[in-house]
């Protein structure tokens, strides 16, 4: 049996926001959770990919990023970041 020691456990309220929008004929569906213990980042839940990942604006611009987390182009990729950086 294994033993689970918890090393943290938190509870904080979050702001979350659900945006759905289409890039380069591609959909998305993102769930943007802001709190206290994210600092500055921005926790992006993408719905459709089933896939999550912490952004801010330095991230977001930071290149190659974006084209690896979703396995798009970078014109596909540039697109998108204007999109998400309206809502960081």
């Amino acid at each position: 049996m294994t033993i689970i020691k918890v090393i943290k456990d938190q509870e904080e309220h979050a702001l979350t926001r659900f945006i759905n929008f289409s890039a380069s004929g591609r959909r998305f569906e993102f769930a943007f959770l802001k709190a206290d213990y994210l600092k500055d980042d921005t926790l992006v839940v993408d719905l459709l990919g089933n896939h999550n990942f912490s952004l801010n604006h330095q991230t977001l611009h930071e290149k190659g990023h974006l084209e690896q987390v979703f396995h798009i182009s970078q014109v596909q990729a540039d697109e998108l970041r204007e999109c998400l950086d309206q809502y960081l």
